[in-house]
């Protein structure tokens, strides 16, 4: 009786691994290159948006159209002719001719054209200039502030009912200037006031107050408005800055900003040194600290704040009223968060920066000082109150995901490399194993084959 055919016994399969072995193997290589595979394309995606995120914002700056704006003519030659200013003896009368001719080239002005016609702020310095020399910067844009001595009315050819003003005064440091209007933007000024005229030089002029003689420049302008006198930089600010400040709201009212302690803000929030915060222990805007201010902004006024990552709901560069500061632009805009469940959903805020800076379509990190609770009005209508606050740093929020993933790529990487070296040693391992294994069952089997093989024969 035959137990085994000598043709099936064969040797141990030559190679690392049998073909069940290698299947394995395969499918553990396919499925670390997919997961290799994966984390590249999320690294490509992510360079890919940031990428398009720039060349879009490069584009739409590209292709922002430049504002025209249609220069107006001076008619310098009309003024000179009636300018009469020669003599010291001819400046004390002041001629209807004069007049007329600086209200008509000065009706062209308004605030568009400031700029592209030169036009400057009055200073002592060239005050100083235009009285050596008035010939030479007769009908030049001059920007003047200054507190009103004395205001009178003149005749208005035109339509009696209508007059004309008249106004001395004297700039901040106390250089004497004159100037004359054809309107006024708001209430008439009394001595005391402060004002702003941007109007044309026409002549220099004189005039006796209480006894002594008065020499300086003649101005000539389409309007006059209220304005503030500068004020030195704000280093501190305290209760008492706003204690004439109110939040508003259905119940007591809406008064608005109080425009001494809001430019106070601004001011101390612009010249703010650099360690005087510590930031760090400053409260940050999550859905308490902005229910507590939303409920009663007393405590909160003039307070730093630290605002988390917030959505931009929009932001924009919006010219400025006058104000003490002479800022001329100024940042705008709104923000919000989803944790915010209060009342006060979104936040206003200023910023007194000259540009948008890079990055602000999304989201923000920044620093800020609450005013105070104002009103406004939503675009479905009506009125809402909205917490408002000075910023005094605004940046983007960058996720750390650049670093990160570069670090898990790394990590994974080494991971797959370390678990493909540890499968390849045990599998080498197990071969081995085996195939001593299977050369011990064969030589077993062919010492029992020459055992049978005698004993079965007649």
């Amino acid at each position: 009786m035959q137990l085994y055919d000598p043709k099936k016994i064969v040797a141990p399969t030559s190679g690392w691994f049998n073909p069940k072995e290698k299947k394995r193997l395969a499918l553990m290589i396919i499925l670390a290159l997919v997961i290799v595979g994966a984390i590249v394309t999320m690294r490509m995606n992510v360079e890919n948006r940031t990428d398009a995120h720039l060349e879009a914002a490069t584009a739409a700056r590209e292709q922002t159209l430049p504002t025209e704006v249609n220069v107006p003519k001076i008619d310098i030659a009309s003024i000179e002719a009636a300018a009469a200013d020669e003599r010291p003896e001819q400046r004390v009368v002041l001629p209807g001719p004069v007049l007329e001719a600086g209200f008509a080239a000065s009706s062209v002005i308004f605030e568009g054209v400031y700029s592209v016609l030169g036009g400057r702020e009055l200073t002592p310095q060239i005050t100083a200039e235009i009285l050596q020399a008035p010939k030479a910067h007769r009908g030049q844009l001059l920007r003047v502030r200054c507190f009103v001595e004395d205001m009178r009315e003149l005749a208005n050819p035109e339509s009696a009912d209508r007059p004309r003003y008249f106004v001395r005064g004297h700039l901040d440091d106390g250089t004497p200037v004159f100037f004359a209007a054809q309107n006024i933007v708001g209430l008439a000024p009394v001595p005391g006031d402060y004002v702003r005229m941007d109007g044309l030089f026409v002549r220099a002029h004189r005039e006796e107050v209480a006894g002594a003689w008065i020499e300086a420049p003649l101005f000539i302008g389409p309007r006059m408005y209220e304005s503030y006198a500068r004020i030195e930089p704000v280093t501190e600010v305290s209760a008492h800055t706003f204690r004439f400040v109110n939040d508003d709201s259905v119940q007591n009212g809406i008064e608005g900003l109080d425009q001494e302690s809001y430019w106070a803000l601004v001011s101390y929030v612009k010249n703010l040194k650099p360690d005087q915060i510590d930031w760090e222990t400053t409260p940050i805007l999550d859905n308490r600290t902005i229910s507590s201010i939303f409920a009663d902004g007393t405590p909160w006024r003039g307070k730093p704040v630290r605002i988390p990552v917030a959505l931009m709901l929009d932001v924009w560069k919006q010219s400025q009223p006058e104000n003490p500061l002479r800022e001329e632009f100024m940042l705008e805009g709104w923000i919000g968060r989803g944790d915010w469940l209060g009342q006060a959903k979104v936040a206003r805020f200023v910023a007194p920066f000259a540009e948008v800076p890079e990055g602000m379509e999304k989201y923000v990190v920044g620093r800020a000082f609450f005013y105070k609770n104002l009103a406004y009005t939503p675009k479905n209508g009506g009125a809402a109150i909205a917490p408002f606050f000075v910023m005094q740093s605004l940046e983007e929020f960058v996720p750390p995901d650049s670093a990160g993933l570069r670090q898990m790529t790394y990590v994974v990487a080494g991971s797959l490399l370390a678990i493909g070296i540890g499968i390849f040693i045990t599998l080498r391992r197990d071969k081995r194993s085996r195939d001593a294994l299977e050369a011990e069952l064969l030589r077993r089997r062919r010492e029992r084959r020459q055992k049978l093989v005698p004993a079965a024969k007649p």
